[in-house]
């Protein structure tokens, strides 16, 4: 896995002054231009540096209902 993408993943549970987290961007060992996207919080320039999709879709399907079984009606 990426440097790249493993450093904000381990940012998620620290508390960094922006001076720390300009110094633990410094520390990376990646190339300038994602140092720098990381540093500017810049999500997309980070996506395209990384050859991520730029559309993406989710989608929930309901599950199919079974019919309600319907009272049988007996003829006199």
């Amino acid at each position: 896995m990426s440097n790249v993408i493993r450093f904000p993943e381990s940012m998620g549970t620290r508390q960094l002054s922006a001076a720390e987290y300009a110094a633990s961007v410094a520390a990376l060992d990646v190339d300038n231009l994602h140092k720098q996207a990381l540093l500017i919080h810049d999500q997309s320039a980070l996506s395209d540096l990384l050859g991520g999709r730029s559309n993406v879709f989710f989608g929930v399907f309901a599950a199919e209902e079974e019919d309600e079984e319907q009272p049988q009606v007996l003829a006199a």
